[in-house]
């Protein structure tokens, strides 16, 4: 009996949609949970509300005694305002008040006083009901009256209890049975004396208490004003009279009251509260409408919890169903199962009996599978085969203790054995070498561990031995391998002879700048220095950085500017280590400069040493040349000597005599000291030419040289009867020389020029100087004489050492006066014509600037 209910239950919800079902249960479940939650969420609500309206009240009772205060200080500023103006000054400074016992004050009523600007008045939002002008002894003096209400009798007490307190500008009092705010300041005429008080009443009513609150959120609350003493409401904001003169205890069941205590008015002859007043209904109806909307919020959310509930058993109950018809498909085309599609009922039941038959299809179509696939794995297997036996590296397949079971062609080629022989054998024994078996059987035990078909792959570098015993570095991989149950581990062993061998070579390549005994760096853009050899230290240390540090400014500004033009450039250094020369080229695709040194101290050295042999030589030259200047500059010494003897002795004569006047000894005398000025600057000039000194650069006037070397050879040039034509520059040719290594080159050309013209006619002979400044900036000096000339063939080697077309000459003036003039940056030139005269041309460096300045 139970079994057919039950089978009859189970065929009545197969009959019934699922959606029916989950909204029949969403709507039971709903009201079940709606009857438990619906008292417990009111009574939750009603709890939050008091605590939260206990609150609200504080706040508001606060805030409109806050805007109470706010409105009632305005009047305070208005007050302090007009007690300051300038109006009530200048109506003070001329009034003078003298006692006025039984005088009635000045009333003032439809017009304003002078000292009372209308304006500031009428711009309150409450008018004042009088605005007073009392003296120093507090009797009232003047009376503006805004209002009906005329001044209470009370007022002349009150006030003078207001002055005598100077700290207390406002506070609320009774006056004539109304409430009034009094509201005093201090006033002063012009010159600042005090005259006496501007006093304003204000009347509190129901205008005044709803003005103050006109910024409140919300009109429902009402203010009023207590007797602290009696608990009686004084005046209030109500528009009806239920409130005035009402008791607070007897309103408490129709109000909630908060009273709170005046501290700004502390000075107030009454005992006065601030009350706010919430009509309990307004609360009460608030209360009830916030409980509705939260009910109504919780019956639409379940409204919408019970349609999601619905629509997600619909969307279920669509995917089973249509999961449904791809398993009758599915089953049709593999399975070949035929099954009907249902087309309606409960999607879950209908699926169990579909899983159960569909279960036993699969069974059986399991193992017909099987066979095939079987057949398939062993074809699969047959091809592996032949891959791992065409393929280029050995592959080695051993069992869980490493014997040999597999043993491809590749492997039989390298390591020299047969398959027959390594079978069964321990591949560790057999062809790892004896320090890489340990190796070898941590990788084994470690794969043991694992157990993973899937572990990623681990290479070992391990080495090798041949059956010939020849040893090479392999790299050694193993992966698992399930086969019919058993675990097996194919092992790939790869020979990297030749890529160890290529690894040595780039590092052979890579170590080469290391090696190098010279500098070599590589500086980046930014002029960091990336890397740097040890012969390099010196050079880092001059530059002041290490490696992976900044290069000087100088050095990265010049990094930068080979790296924009792309051309390598050399620049010279003088370190602690020695004088390097170094080449920077650039690499402008990897933004980088490599920088070669090249030491050349010993090559400086040698130029140093090649330099001071050079001026050894032309020391020695122009000794040569004083020598066989000797007969000359004896001549030319001779001459001022034998004036001083001359003069001398005609006047040791005259005098002996008593002969000839004072002034003809004076001129003697002054002849004598002239020629001993000439024969000085004659030995001046002959020991300049001899001395020994180091080369020096100074700024000079190449005339000036011209003029002296002139000089030099004035006797020679005398005793041949040959004019020297000097065409000198009128300004001042400036450059920057050494004056006696010049002056040697020059006096050299004119001695050749003198020799080449002794074999003309006196009359023929001619010898020009010429000196001035080229447009390119060169100063020049040139020596043209028409002799003999130069052969066209020996002026091609007139500069070379120890080359002379003289009998008597030694070949070296003119190689070292070009070596002179190439040490001063310039260039000597010769042109000539055989039997026309010859030509030579000096061209210096000129200074333009010094030149200038002479000649200013």
């Amino acid at each position: 009996m139970t079994r057919s209910r039950r089978y009859f239950l189970r065929s009545l919800l197969r009959r019934v949609p699922m959606p029916a079902l989950a909204a029949l249960f969403g709507l039971l479940t709903g009201a079940a949970v709606w009857i438990v939650i619906d008292p417990i969420q009111t009574n939750a609500i009603g709890n939050i509300f008091d605590k939260e309206l206990s609150g609200q009240l504080e706040t508001r009772a606060s805030e409109s005694l806050a805007r109470f205060d706010s409105f009632t200080q305005s009047y305070v500023n208005t007050t302090r305002l007009l007690a300051h103006h300038r109006r009530m000054a200048d109506y003070l400074e001329p009034v003078f008040w003298f006692s006025n016992e039984g005088e009635a004050p000045l009333l003032y009523r439809k017009n304003a006083p002078v000292w009372l600007p209308e304006d500031s008045i009428t711009g309150l939002p409450v008018k004042p009901s009088l605005a007073l002008l009392a003296d120093l002894e507090g009797s009232i003096r003047e009376v503006y009256q805004l209002g009906d209400k005329a001044l209470p009798g009370e007022t002349v007490t009150e006030l003078q209890h207001a002055l005598a307190n100077e700290q207390q500008q406002a506070y609320i009092t009774r006056l004539d049975g109304e409430l009034y705010i009094l509201i005093a300041e201090r006033v002063e005429d012009a010159s600042y004396n005090l005259m006496g008080s501007l006093v304003l009443l204000v009347r509190i009513d129901e205008t005044f208490l709803k003005a103050s609150q006109q910024r409140a959120s919300t009109s429902q609350t009402t203010v009023a004003l207590v007797d602290g003493e009696t608990q009686t409401i004084l005046a209030s904001s109500s528009n009806t009279d239920v409130l005035d003169g009402a008791n607070i205890a007897a309103l408490q069941s129709d109000y909630v009251i908060t009273a709170q205590s005046f501290f700004e008015y502390g000075n107030s002859p009454l005992n006065l509260l601030f009350a706010t007043l919430i009509s309990r209904d307004v609360i009460e109806a608030t209360r009830q409408s916030i409980i509705a909307v939260e009910r109504r919020h919780r019956l639409t959310g379940a409204a919408i919890v019970g349609l999601i509930f619905v629509l997600l058993f619909i969307l279920i109950s669509s995917r089973i169903n249509r999961l449904l018809k791809r398993v009758a498909k599915f089953s049709s085309r593999a399975l070949q199962i035929e099954h009907p599609t249902p087309q309606g009922g409960n999607q879950l039941l209908i699926m169990e009996d579909w899983i159960r038959s569909f279960t036993q299809a699969v069974m059986k179509a399991r193992e017909e599978m099987r066979a095939k696939y079987t057949a398939e794995i062993q074809e699969r297997e047959a091809l592996k085969t032949a891959v791992l036996d065409a393929s280029l590296d050995p592959i080695v397949t051993i069992d869980q203790v490493g014997r040999i079971v597999d043993f491809n062609p590749t492997a039989e080629k390298i390591f020299g054995y047969s398959w027959n022989e390594v079978l069964n054998q321990s591949l560790g024994q057999l062809i790892l070498d004896k320090g890489s078996r340990e190796a070898f059987n941590s990788l084994l035990y470690d794969c043991l561990e694992e157990q993973a078909v899937e572990m990623p792959t681990v290479l070992r570098t391990l080495s090798a031995r041949r059956k010939d015993g020849k040893l090479f570095p392999v790299e050694v991989a193993i992966k698992p391998v399930m086969l019919e149950d058993k675990l097996y581990f194919t092992t790939y062993i790869r020979d990297i002879s030749e890529r160890k061998r290529q690894a040595q070579e780039i590092a052979s390549l890579a170590a080469f700048p290391e090696e190098s005994p010279l500098p070599v760096l590589r500086i980046n853009q930014p002029g960091v220095v990336t890397y740097a050899n040890k012969a390099s230290d010196d050079l880092l240390e001059y530059w002041g950085c290490k490696r992976m540090q900044t290069v000087p400014i100088y050095w990265k500004r010049l990094v930068e500017q080979t790296l924009e033009t792309g051309h390598a450039r050399e620049v010279e250094v003088e370190t602690s280590g020695g004088v390097f020369s170094l080449l920077l080229a650039p690499v402008p695709n990897l933004s980088y400069v490599n920088v070669y040194g090249r030491d050349i101290t010993a090559i400086r050295q040698a130029e140093e040493e090649a330099r001071h042999r050079q001026n050894e030589l032309i020391h020695v030259s122009r000794l040569s040349t004083m020598g066989e200047m000797a007969t000359g500059i004896a001549h030319e010494l001779n001459q001022p000597l034998s004036a001083i003897v001359n003069f001398a002795n005609g006047c040791a004569r005259r005098i002996r005599l008593g002969m000839g006047e004072k002034e003809e000894l004076i001129r003697a005398m002054e002849q004598i000291s002239l020629q001993a000025k000439r024969a000085g600057e004659i030995i001046k000039r002959l020991r300049s030419m001899v001395t020994r000194q180091q080369p020096v650069r100074e700024y000079t006037d190449l005339n000036t040289l011209v003029k002296d070397a002139c000089a030099l050879i004035a006797y020679d040039r005398q005793k041949l009867h040959i004019a020297i034509e000097l065409q000198l520059s009128r300004q001042p040719v400036i450059a920057r020389v050494d004056p006696v290594q010049i002056e040697q080159v020059i006096l050299n050309l004119l001695r050749n020029a003198l020799d080449a013209l002794g074999d003309r006619v006196d009359v023929d002979r001619q010898l020009l100087i010429e000196t001035g400044s080229s447009p390119y900036g060169m100063a020049y000096i040139r020596v043209k004489d028409n002799g003999s000339g130069i052969a066209t063939e020996d002026l091609k080697h007139l500069f070379d050492p120890f080359f002379s077309t003289k009998k008597t000459g030694m070949g070296m003036g003119l190689s070292i006066s070009q070596t002179i003039i190439a040490e001063h940056n310039g260039r000597i030139m010769a042109d000539s014509l055989k039997g026309k005269g010859t030509v030579f041309t000096i061209e210096l460096p000129a200074s333009s600037v010094i030149a200038e300045s002479i000649a200013s």
